[in-house]
């Protein structure tokens, strides 16, 4: 007979430990698997989410990326750049419309400049991207460096130099004029008024949003202002709670085209020091929402 060795139950004590050991290996190496299969999960989420929420910054939807090169198209009358003074240098960012792609919801801004500010202003202040932004793609906004020297007929050429240029539609747009620009918008409605015809003065401007405009307080004849009103054109007015001389102009263009007034905390060039409720105001007022005025 063989008589058991004593050495077995230790033998069997030991395959058990290898066992318990060797499954405890193998549970660890399942758990850290999983570990590393949820974290890439939700990073691929985290990523796809930051996508999803930013398709504004996305480079697939360059709609609304505004154009940091100089982009061009060619005046008529000498209120541009170059050497004849007829390059109209401009920035774009929203959805260029087409005729037959505009929609009745679609809005297609200018934004003129002041005399000690150029097109690039609207740009570095976050003004231009901030109107694409909030248009999402029924928006187009052109910020344009026709001089403040221009006259009515000045913006008419600038407005049709963009429309051949495929810039913009050829219907009416928002016209924004901050200071000296207001010039060019004063006389539109001065022609108008002079020869009585409000036809070309309503098929350019659908709505007029002067900002602190000095050109307004030097109308004696309050007939080139009556004129907006006259051609069923909304006016905006902006002006700073530290401008004096924009208050004023505010004031007058509320008794003389109906306007509505909208002032923000900043000076003269108000759409620079509060620029993202300069937007905000804008959008409010061409949306129909003209309660909130005063910010």
């Amino acid at each position: 007979m063989i008589m058991p060795s004593a050495q077995c139950p230790v033998q069997i004590q030991n395959v058990y430990m290898y066992i318990i050991v060797n499954l405890r290996k193998l549970v660890l190496g399942f758990m850290l698997l999983g570990a590393i299969v949820t974290i890439s999960t939700i990073l691929t989420n985290a990523t796809a989410s930051s996508t999803t929420s930013s398709a504004y910054q996305s480079p697939q939807d360059t709609r609304v990326y505004p154009v940091d090169t100089k982009s061009t198209v060619q005046l008529s009358l000498p209120y541009g750049s170059g050497s004849d003074k007829k390059s109209l240098e401009y920035l774009h960012c929203g959805t260029k419309f087409t005729e037959s792609s505009f929609m009745k919801k679609d809005l297609e801004l200018i934004l003129l400049h002041g005399a000690k500010f150029k097109k690039e202003d609207w740009s570095s202040s976050g003004v231009l991207a901030d109107f694409c932004l909030k248009g999402k793609h029924h928006i187009s906004v052109v910020a344009i460096d026709l001089s403040v020297t221009a006259d009515g007929l000045g913006f008419q050429d600038a407005y049709e130099a963009l429309v051949r240029g495929k810039v913009i539609s050829g219907h009416p747009v928002v016209v924004i004029s901050p200071s000296a620009s207001g010039r060019a918008i004063v006389s539109m409605g001065r022609i108008a008024a002079g020869s009585g015809n409000y036809s070309i003065l309503k098929s350019i401007i659908k709505v007029w949003i002067p900002v602190a405009s000095p050109a307004v307080l030097s109308v004696r004849d309050d007939a080139a202002l009556a004129s907006f009103s006259l051609a069923g054109i909304p006016v905006f007015a902006i002006n700073g709670d530290q401008d004096n001389m924009g208050k004023k102009v505010t004031k007058k263009l509320e008794s003389t085209t109906h306007a509505k007034g909208g002032e923000l905390n900043g000076g003269h060039a108000v759409y620079l020091d509060s620029p993202k409720l300069f937007v905000d105001i804008v959008m409010r007022f061409l949306s129909g929402n003209e309660d909130n005025s005063r910010y």
